[in-house]
């Protein structure tokens, strides 16, 4: 069973546009989500899934191979993404979350294998901050989503609401809080974590 964690991301915010191409230790944001998804257990191999562009498509090409699909078509980007790189499981990260936990994804993928189900994740119910959300699901359950869901912009509506078997993994000390990015006092606080100020020419920005 191959095992492909597919990355989606994109220029486009309304709110930080150009975030995943943030500097962020010593790279970018992009580049630190690839890494860490290239370090997750039981991933045979990561990809991402964009719409077109020339500078996204460079940067994210320096760490994984790259899928361009529809902008707003982000479920056709991962059955594209699914079918060309022979996935039988499917994980699913976004690309605005540069503190996920490659030992926690493979939580999720691992009691997705051991309990047989066709998806799992560790936001049913959420007991972790919001980015370090992880989603794994079976390429039938991908397929069937895409056949059954005129929702296009988000790839797990129908998974989650459809008669399969779903797991979750749960942390033993519930935890609220963001560290994802949405905004540039997200970006701050990231930046904090890696323990390197915002970059002075982006303060003023």
């Amino acid at each position: 069973m191959r095992s492909v964690c597919i990355v989606q991301a994109r220029m486009g915010s309304t709110r930080l546009p150009g975030k995943v191409l943030l500097p962020l230790n010593k790279h970018t944001v992009i580049g630190e989500v690839l890494t860490r998804c290239k370090r997750i257990p039981g991933i045979d191999e990561v990809v991402c899934a964009i719409p077109a562009d020339a500078s996204l498509f460079q940067e994210a090409a320096k760490y994984c191979s790259v899928i361009v699909g529809k902008e707003y078509d982000v479920l056709g980007r991962y059955c594209l993404a699914a079918s060309k790189h022979d996935a039988d499981i499917v994980m699913r990260i976004t690309g605005d979350c540069p503190l996920i936990s490659p030992e926690l994804c493979g939580e999720v993928l691992a009691k997705f294998k051991r309990e047989g189900a066709d998806y799992a994740s560790n936001i049913e119910p959420r007991t972790f901050p919001k980015g370090l959300d992880c989603e794994v699901f079976s390429r039938n359950a991908l397929f069937f989503a895409y056949e059954e869901d005129d929702d296009r912009e988000h790839v797990t509506t129908w998974m989650r609401r459809a008669k399969i078997k779903r797991v979750n993994v749960a942390s033993p000390w519930p935890m609220d809080g963001r560290l994802t990015l949405d905004t540039w006092d997200d970006y701050a606080v990231i930046c904090a974590a890696f323990g390197h100020e915002t970059p002075k020419h982006l303060q003023a920005a």
